[in-house]
């Protein structure tokens, strides 16, 4: 027999005894669960979020930030979405179809350009040049129509 420190689901944590073959499989267990979570952080990295660790919210609203509502309202949440599409239409007028293909398949649905390749039956080279010209046609519209709002 050995004991072992187990956190209840109320939070407290005690030392309880238990044998060695559970002790192996409760930490076998602690490893996995750690592993997905990990696992889970660096897809979401990949997917272009950032992991901040130890961010403290209290810190974070003394520093002035407002911090969001944990449940914004409904109707808001439509206004940001019709923002944000509105936005990404506007964006994507300036692209030739092919070119809005891929960069919606890439950059908003989040495939990789292995995936698209195969869907739209193009060589992965293809996909790549599509996005490259993508975003030089994004950066030279969006450059274009700030000079013109913005005149220093």
């Amino acid at each position: 027999m050995t004991t072992l420190k187990y956190t209840f689901a109320d939070g407290h944590t005690e030392e309880v005894e238990v044998t060695e073959e559970f002790k192996r499989e409760y930490e076998f267990l602690l490893v996995r669960e750690q592993a997905l979570h990990w696992k889970e952080m660096k897809q979401k990295e990949r997917a272009g979020f950032r992991c901040v660790k130890n961010l403290s919210l209290d810190k974070f609203g003394e520093d002035g930030y407002d911090l969001p509502a944990e449940n914004p309202d409904p109707l808001e949440r439509l206004i940001q979405k019709e923002e944000r599409r509105e936005y990404y239409r506007k964006l994507l007028t300036c692209l030739t179809e092919k070119q809005r293909q891929a960069y919606i398949l890439f950059h908003l649905k989040g495939y990789k350009k292995v995936q698209i390749a195969v869907m739209l039956h193009i060589d992965e080279k293809a996909v790549r040049v599509r996005l490259i010209n993508a975003q030089k046609r994004i950066e030279k519209n969006f450059s274009k129509n700030f000079s013109k709002k913005f005149r220093f």
